[in-house]
This record gives C-alpha cells, structure tokens and sequence, in this order.
C-alpha cells in the first residue's frame, strides 16, 4: 500500500495485511510475551498498516506518522475508542485517553500548551540529565526490565 492510499479505505476493504493468528486467541500468547517486539515484528515484516487480534478482538497497528496524524488530528471525528477504553473508563474516569468527541477535543486544548514545542524545549534539560542518572545506575554486562526501567524513568 502506498502512504498516498487512504489506510481507512484499506481497512474497510479489508486489504490491509493480517499475519497468521490462533483460533479464538489470536496474536495474544505473542503480544502478551513481548508487547514492544511484537509490535516492533509487525511493522518490519507486514509494513505501516497491519491487522491484528486479540481474542476476538481486532486491531490496528499504524506505523507511519502520517497515518497517526490522520487517526489523532486530521479526522480524528471520525475514529472512536475501541471497546477496551471504553470499558477503561469505570476505573480511569473520563480522561484525555477514555474521552471522545467535543469533550475531548476541550481535554486536549487544555493540555496543548504544556506540550508547545518552546515548553519541551525548557524540559529537555531535566529528561536528559534524569534519564543519564537513570542509566548510570546500571551496570556494564547486566540485563534491564526495560518496561519497569522506563515506568520509574517517566
């Protein structure tokens, strides 16, 4: 698929690739094993636009910057949160992550300024410096839990 084909009109023609999946399970046993390599095998292998199931549930991994932008800003009206979120929703509240519609969109413009391109610019300075102690805390030759590793970092 080319990055100038619409990737909705792929997935709702149903050409975007899917990898061989378990019955009933689907890709679970893999994404639960290695989340960020599974995701990472995904893109390598199937490209920017790939189905794949959990449980009966489907999913779509979007590799390319321009397709996030499309989900996110672009036609963001036009994409909902999937069952998972909204369910999401009873433990996290109506957050920026489990919210929709008008009253997302007042979410986001809230948080907008704190992510200006000059107010990142003032917080470099620490995320560098904290993530340089972080990874002097480790030791030559020795494997990290990355997850929990960037869980305490952020």
């Amino acid at each position: 698929m080319t990055r100038t084909a619409s990737f909705a009109q792929s997935i709702e023609a149903g050409v975007a690739p899917r990898p061989p999946a378990m019955p009933l399970i689907g890709h679970f046993l893999a994404f639960n094993r290695d989340r960020a390599g599974f995701l990472s095998d995904l893109a390598r292998e199937y490209g920017d636009v790939v189905e794949f199931r959990l449980g009966l549930d489907r999913f779509f991994l979007l590799s390319h910057p321009d397709y996030v932008r499309d989900v996110l800003i672009t036609h963001e009206a036009s994409f909902h949160k999937g069952r998972a979120l909204t369910r999401a929703k009873r433990l996290m509240g109506e957050g920026l992550l489990t919210s929709e519609e008008a009253f997302h969109l007042r979410q986001r413009r809230l948080m907008q300024p704190a992510f200006h391109r000059q107010r990142i610019a003032t917080y470099a300075n620490t995320m560098v410096e904290r993530t340089a102690r972080l990874a002097n805390e480790w030791q030559d030759g020795a494997e990290v839990e990355m997850r929990s590793e960037m869980t305490r970092l952020t």
